[in-house]
């Protein structure tokens, strides 16, 4: 079963990931493309896609749970 700080991480990751990824894209147009923004940019994307995959799965999870009571 999934953790509720598991469930809270996951909801601050989709709240604060797209912010910083709008940030390193305006850095990299600003600035030019360099290694940490780009890296940055892959890692948070990938965080971002985990959250949504796991709170789906809790979500679909909690729905089943409540059809077999």
């Amino acid at each position: 079963m999934k953790s509720k700080l598991g469930t809270v991480l996951d909801i601050f990751i989709l709240l604060v990931g797209p912010w910083i990824i709008y940030t390193r894209v305006l850095e990299i147009m600003e600035n030019g493309a360099s290694i940490y923004p780009v890296i940055s940019i892959i890692i948070i994307t990938l965080a971002v896609l985990f959250s949504v995959y796991n709170l789906y799965l809790a979500i679909s999870a909690k729905q089943q749970g409540n059809t077999k009571k």
